[in-house]
């Protein structure tokens, strides 16, 4: 098995990496970057390509054009594509980021293998504190009955266009109109998945960026409360069901 996460240099994918590693082994997981993909990384034997999370204008300024037409590319022929939060609103028909604030972003992404909207951030969670994300919030998911809490850290909700033949997977449990927090569907041959939240992220990862030091750039973690809860368990499931 080959799985290959895209990597920016922007953004950190420990918490990604580790958890895939855990799951499948090292020796499966590998990074990527922007000029890999375009010189072909994705046309070997790979199992699944990953988009994590980050800022998705980044993303999109090193693969617009050629990257996106090696992904699609790649899917179409039957491969499988994950998007988490930012790798998510990159593969959604267009994006709207913090409407109405400073930090306002509309934009259409030409990956486009959702055919709709991702709109974020979720106030009711947590609004936006730049043009990149908004604090961590934990939050409930609800999964045809089944609820499970992950991580939210500035991910979308996703509003399909008609005619849209994508399956909601899972719904944000604690919001009263219980918006799409994760949905999936098929390109060609393979499929994908895009997931707000950030499933990758358990009770160990998130113990690793809880510190306990002078001028903590991640303090907000603190104020998550307990997350002992947290597992793999929902982001294993849904590779399973959906991608490999």
């Amino acid at each position: 098995m080959t799985i290959l996460i895209y990597q920016d240099n922007v953004s950190a994918n420990g918490a990604l990496y580790t958890a895939l590693c855990r799951l499948f082994g090292k020796a499966s997981v590998h990074l990527v970057n922007a000029h890999e993909v375009i010189g072909g990384a994705l046309d070997g034997e790979v199992s699944l390509f990953v988009m994590p999370g980050g800022a998705a204008r980044y993303k999109a300024a090193k693969l617009q054009g050629a990257g996106h037409a090696r992904i699609l590319d790649y899917v179409a022929k039957g491969g499988a594509y994950l998007g988490i939060c930012a790798g998510a609103y990159c593969a959604c028909t267009s994006i709207e980021w913090a409407c109405g604030t400073p930090y306002e972003i509309r934009t259409a992404d030409t990956l486009a293998l959702f055919n709709g909207r991702a709109i974020g951030p979720i106030d009711a969670f947590s609004p936006a504190g730049s043009y990149n994300g908004s604090a961590p919030r934990l939050i409930t998911l609800d999964m045809n009955g089944k609820r499970s809490r992950t991580l939210y850290w500035g991910g979308c909700h996703f509003q399909a266009e008609p005619g849209s033949k994508a399956e909601i997977v899972a719904r944000f449990a604690d919001l009263p109109d219980a918006p799409a927090a994760i949905v999936a569907g098929g390109h060609g041959k393979g499929r994908w998945l895009l997931s707000s939240p950030h499933i990758e992220y358990d009770a160990q990862a998130l113990d690793l960026i809880d510190f306990d030091v002078t001028a903590n750039d991640y303090a907000e973690i603190r104020t998550l409360g307990d997350w002992s809860d947290l597992t793999l368990q929902t982001f294993e499931t849904l590779l399973a069901r959906y991608l490999l």
